[in-house]
């Protein structure tokens, strides 16, 4: 939480479409069986365009260790994944 805040800080408001999740609802949602979102250790942003790019930029230099990114389709499917798991890891939706 600490670390979305700076973010938020200097970003401005961040829309946080998924964050902490039971397995039925990782399960019912297509996420991965071992997501940080089970452990607590996730989240997932609404964010597209140069907003997007900030963000990722930013998130890397706060200390995330996890950045996925799904930028295509409609806006309003668009987001960042961004996570704390002990591992360094990019990829893209």
């Amino acid at each position: 939480m600490k670390m979305l805040q700076v973010l938020r800080d200097k970003l401005g408001p961040l829309s946080i479409t998924s964050g902490v999740r039971c397995e039925k609802h990782n399960k019912d949602s297509g996420g991965y069986p071992k997501s940080a979102h089970l452990q607590s250790m996730g989240a997932d942003i609404r964010i597209y365009g140069p907003r997007a790019l900030a963000l990722v930029d930013h998130a890397r230099r706060v200390g995330f260790s996890g950045i996925g990114i799904k930028q295509r389709g409609e806006h309003k499917h668009r987001f960042i994944h961004l996570d704390i798991l002990p591992r360094q890891a990019l990829w893209s939706y």
